[in-house]
């Protein structure tokens, strides 16, 4: 009994997958941001400052617990506090600090474009 010489049949797989089709709406999330010149500065962003605030309230909350002695619910009282009041505070630092650097930005291409 003889087995027969079957070939086992292979699934061509050669070349590369297919190409996602793309849609001229659909733009990838760096390239939907608007352009800015070389130097400009970026602008404030609320999740920045968010994410700054949650940092400081993280830190914040070992220091009172294990530095200062405080109870944990007391320490973490005032972390929120201080997350909370972080927040407007730290928009606004980051709006004046846009600001400032706009205007130098500014002064500066107006000092390159005129002799």
């Amino acid at each position: 009994m003889a087995r027969s010489a079957k070939r086992k049949r292979r699934r061509p797989n050669a070349g590369p997958p297919p190409a996602p089709n793309r849609r001229p709406g659909d733009a990838k999330p760096a390239e939907r941001q608007p352009k800015r010149r070389a130097g400009e500065p970026i602008p404030p962003s609320f999740k920045g400052v968010l994410i700054r605030s949650v940092i400081v309230a993280v830190i914040f909350y070992p220091v009172l617990v294990y530095v200062a002695n405080e109870s944990p619910g007391a320490a973490a009282a005032v972390s929120l506090i201080a997350f909370l009041l972080m927040l407007p505070f730290g928009l606004l630092l980051d709006r004046s600090r846009y600001r400032m650097q706009m205007r130098r930005y500014e002064r500066a291409r107006a000092g390159r474009t005129s002799p």
